[in-house]
């Protein structure tokens, strides 16, 4: 739940057990007043249950951040591949068309073309454990320490088939 919903939920929350607090004392009286005391307890103890670690908002944070860095090396090759501004056009014609063809024996590229897929594949499942409720903090833990290797090896082949296109050069 976001930080303005989360507020939302509280200050009705708050306003209800009041209300009904108030309610109980006036027409209860002494009785009211314990109850009141309970039902404020309660809430109070089921507003503590619905908070979210801080440690698990900021690993989901971080996936996010890895996850984003995997889409922007996905988006520069999808631009660079299909890309209509001059540059874009000079890069797949000029400077690295042997990334513009997928069916090459340059190793870097190819090596480079599985990663991409296999991190298209990831991202789409990522996204269901970022908005599963249910996704505790060891499953986090173990898979932002996928993401961030994915990440990292995504970013390498990326820049190992560049250096390895731009040497082979057009045909």
């Amino acid at each position: 739940m976001r930080s303005p919903d989360r507020d939302l939920s509280r200050a009705l929350l708050g306003a209800l057990v009041l209300a009904a607090s108030v309610l109980l004392i006036l027409t209860l009286k002494l009785p009211g007043l314990l109850l009141s005391v309970l039902l404020a307890i309660g809430a109070f103890l089921f507003s503590r249950r619905l908070q979210v670690d801080p440690e698990i908002t900021a690993m989901r944070s971080s996936l996010i951040y890895a996850r984003d860095d995997m889409i922007e090396v996905l988006d520069a090759y999808e631009q660079m591949q299909n890309g209509a501004t001059a540059a874009d056009i000079a890069d797949r014609t000029l400077y690295y068309p042997a990334l513009a063809n997928p069916d090459n024996s340059v190793p870097q590229v190819n090596e480079f073309l599985l990663r991409a897929s296999s991190a298209r594949r990831f991202i789409e499942r990522v996204d269901g454990y970022l908005e599963s409720p249910s996704t505790d903090k060891a499953q986090l833990e173990r898979i932002l320490t996928v993401a961030d290797e994915r990440a990292f090896e995504l970013q390498s082949a990326w820049d190992d088939a560049r250096r390895a296109a731009k040497e082979i050069g057009p045909a």
